[in-house]
């Protein structure tokens, strides 16, 4: 985790470019996610590039910097199969807000797992957060305009900016509650 409590807020913020940048190569790799393979490729790859943009800014090392972007793919894959093949493609905002929530509720938990393992405190307030924070990120996305109908795997740089605010309070708040946690390095 990271060394310093304080650079905590700044350094989640950063994590914010691989949202726009995961998304813009899932896409390109795995095409639009309008079909259930399509979603799986394409989310799994925004989810990895998210998850280790994330794992640095928390300053996780080998393993779990792994394990974090590791439940990123695989929680954004999963989700963004699960939710195509159950309403198809993304096209409105109310489909874009369900799966931010399946999205964050996945993502969430295994983070959550990680977050345990390193000694935090009440790590499982964070599924519950991501699924919030992941929600309002595509609402924001849908609602500055965005053609969500483009099939991206993941909201762009205003979600993420919005997403990452709610996660880092939380994080920050979490680590806060457990110092410990904030000088362990894995």
């Amino acid at each position: 985790m990271p060394t310093s409590l304080q650079s905590v807020p700044v350094r989640w913020l950063i994590a914010v470019i691989g949202f726009p940048i995961g998304g813009f190569i899932g896409h390109l790799v795995g095409g639009p996610a309008a079909t259930i393979p399509a979603a799986l490729i394409s989310g799994a790859i925004a989810g990895a590039i998210i998850g280790v943009g994330q794992g640095f800014a928390l300053n996780l090392r080998s393993q779990a910097l792994a394990v974090w972007g590791s439940s990123t793919a695989v929680g954004l894959g999963l989700s963004l199969a699960v939710v195509t093949a159950i309403i198809g493609l993304i096209d409105t905002t109310a489909d874009a807000a369900a799966l931010g929530a399946v999205s964050g509720l996945a993502i969430g938990a295994g983070q959550a797992v990680l977050l345990q393992r390193q000694g935090v405190h009440h790590a499982w307030i964070w599924v519950p957060a991501s699924a919030v924070a992941w929600a309002a990120g595509w609402l924001v996305t849908a609602s500055v305009g965005v053609a969500l109908a483009a099939g991206w795997p993941v909201y762009g740089l205003t979600g993420a900016i919005m997403s990452q605010v709610i996660t880092g309070i939380v994080i920050w708040r979490l680590m806060a509650s457990h110092p410990a946690a904030t000088s362990t390095t894995a």
